[in-house]
Parts: C-alpha cells; sequence; structure tokens
C-alpha cells in the first residue's frame, strides 16, 4: 500500500478531479464520505469549503491522498474493505473521521486498486488539522495497514517492480563498466533509501536497524569512535556500499543516533521520537539562518555609516 500525499488549495479543482465529472466512462465510485454531498462536484467543494470558511487564512486547506495497492490484492479489495482502509488510514493519521469532512472515491483507470481521499484541513470544530511530517507519518500508516490486514508489502513489491522494468535511465545510457557501476551503484541507493523510509522510525538503536535490514538484503555497517560515539554509518546491498550521508542527511551516523537516543531516553514510541528529532532540527536551522542574516546585517551596517559620512564631509 502506497500513499501519495499532496496539500492543495481547490475544492473545486479537486472534487471535479476525484468525482471525474470531465472525464466519464473512467469509472469513478464514492465509496463513503462524512458531512458532504456526493451528488456532484459542485456540492461536495461547496460543502468542503463552507467549513474552510472558518479559517479564512488558511490557503492550503485541501488534503488530497491517492491510496494505491498491488494488482495481486485487487480481489481482496472489495469496496467495503477499501472504505474501511481509508478510515483507518485518517485514524492512523490522528484525524478523526467523525469530526473532519472528508470522502473517499475508487478510480477503476488502472489496472491495479486505488482511491482518492479529500479531507478539509479544518474540521468540524474549526480547527487546523496538521500536515507537519505527514508525508512520513503516511509511511507508517500504510505500513501498520498491511499488516493489519495482511496486505503485500509496498517496498518489497516495489523492489521487484524495478527488477521488471528494467534498466533505469542512467543505466541504459552506460557505455563503460565505470559508468554501468555507477547506474547500478544508483539504484541500491534508491533502494536503501525505500527500505530506510520503512525501518529507521521503528528502531530504538543500530543492531534493531541492522536485523530490520536483513530481511531486504541489505547490511549495515557502522564504525565507532574511541569514546564509542558513531563515527560512520555504511549500508551495502548486492555488492554496493552506501554511505548513510548519501542516502539522506537523516541517514548519517550522527543523526540517526540522535533519534534513536531520544526514543530510548523518552521510551516513547520511536516515530514519535524522530518526529521530534525533525522538529529540532527545523528549529536550529531556522535560528541558524536568522542568526547568519544578522551577522550579514552586521557587517554590511558600517559601510553604510562610513557612506554617509563621506557624503556630508564633502
Amino acid at each position: 500500500m502506497i500513499g501519495k500525499v499532496k496539500v492543495n488549495q481547490s475544492f473545486g479543482a479537486m472534487c471535479r478531479y476525484v468525482l471525474q465529472e470531465q472525464a466519464p466512462g473512467k469509472g469513478a465510485e464514492v465509496l463513503a464520505a462524512h458531512g458532504v454531498r456526493t451528488d456532484s462536484a459542485e456540492h461536495m467543494a461547496a460543502d468542503f469549503d463552507a467549513v474552510r470558511a472558518m479559517r479564512p487564512g488558511l490557503g492550503k486547506a485541501v488534503l488530497h491522498v491517492a491510496l494505491a495497492f498491488p494488482v495481486e490484492e485487487k480481489e481482496k479489495l472489495t469496496n467495503e474493505v477499501m472504505g474501511r482502509i481509508a478510515q483507518d488510514y485518517l485514524k492512523g493519521l490522528n484525524i478523526d473521521p467523525e469530526n473532519t469532512q472528508w470522502a473517499v472515491v475508487r478510480h477503476q483507470d488502472k489496472t491495479h486498486p486505488h482511491m482518492h481521499l479529500v479531507v478539509n484541513r479544518v474540521d468540524l470544530d474549526g480547527q487546523t488539522v496538521s500536515d507537519q511530517f505527514i508525508r512520513s507519518r503516511s509511511v507508517d500508516v500504510c505500513k501498520g495497514i498491511e499488516q493489519e490486514y495482511g496486505l503485500i508489502v509496498a517496498d518489497q513489491v516495489g523492489r521487484k517492480q524495478a527488477r521488471e522494468i528494467g534498466p533505469t535511465p542512467a543505466q541504459a545510457k552506460a557505455t563503460t563498466p565505470k559508468e554501468e557501476q555507477s547506474a547500478e551503484w544508483s539504484r541500491a541507493r534508491q533502494d536503501i533509501g525505500r527500505a530506510l523510509s520503512y525501518t529507521a522510525g521503528h528502531a530504538r538503536s543500530f543492531d534493531e536497524l541492522r536485523e530490520a535490514l536483513r530481511p531486504r538484503g541489505i547490511e549495515l555497517e557502522l564504525t565507532r569512535r574511541k569514546d564509542g560515539s558513531p563515527a560512520g554509518v555504511v549500508f551495502a546491498q548486492d555488492g554496493h556500499r552506501v554511505k548513510g550521508s548519501q542516502v539522506g542527511r537523516a541517514y548519517s551516523a550522527g543523526n540517526l543516533e540522535t533519534g534513536f537516543a531520544k526514543a530510548r531516553e523518552l521510551g516513547q514510541d520511536p516515530a514519535q521520537a524522530w518526529q521530534q528529532v525533525g522538529q529540532d532540527y527545523a528549529l536550529a536551522k531556522l535560528a541558524a539562518e536568522y542568526a547568519q542574516a544578522k551577522e550579514r546585517q552586521a557587517q554590511q551596517q558600517p559601510s553604510k555609516q562610513q557612506s554617509r559620512g563621506f557624503e556630508m564631509g564633502d
């Protein structure tokens, strides 16, 4: 199960898209809804906008999630099951389906089962539904639903499809052994990044992360300094070695250890700890940018004063 999350501005455009009024014959079918009419895109959008008006300053009030499943799950995923999954998905994001407007519509224009979930980011009490870290939270919710409903694991399907599709554009263009090796390394880095997005937020130590990655064919190698702190982490797949920082800033040895340590210290769910780490990093980055701006301003100030003094003396 894969959830593609977007936050948009126009309920009108989104409702027309999900109901497929401009593309008849596509097989759009409303599975469930709460707080909105479903007889037309115009009525649905008007109902969403009426509640949105309680927060006029919220520009992007449209939460749109496309939920897709492997084609092998088609028989299992009846309309009733998909409707339940949509509501479980909302609950997993801490969105109350009884106090929020939403609608879920199934499309039949692809071979694989998929549905579109439209949610108002203003709930029925006029409170804003947070979209902070919503994409990473969505990954965790999808994984939980896969386990609860016995669905095929999405990242495993992604790796299988990648092999079936064939070479990446970089691999197709490669003409020398060095270029071929570089292209294959890039694909390994992408596979490792996908696996880490599912596993890193659920580990409390490098040992736990190592055990979570092994079933995916990925090994974790860790080097430490004399004081025992992590110096570097390397992920290996099919003979390709990728540093954590090459996968992404969040997967450097230091940042991984920060997430693990916070989870252990607070005794909380690792995913929540990682969310707090992300918030701390964002605040620290803003503070650093502010300090740099103040420093540049201070450096420019003397030159302006000297310029004014010269003009007065002249």
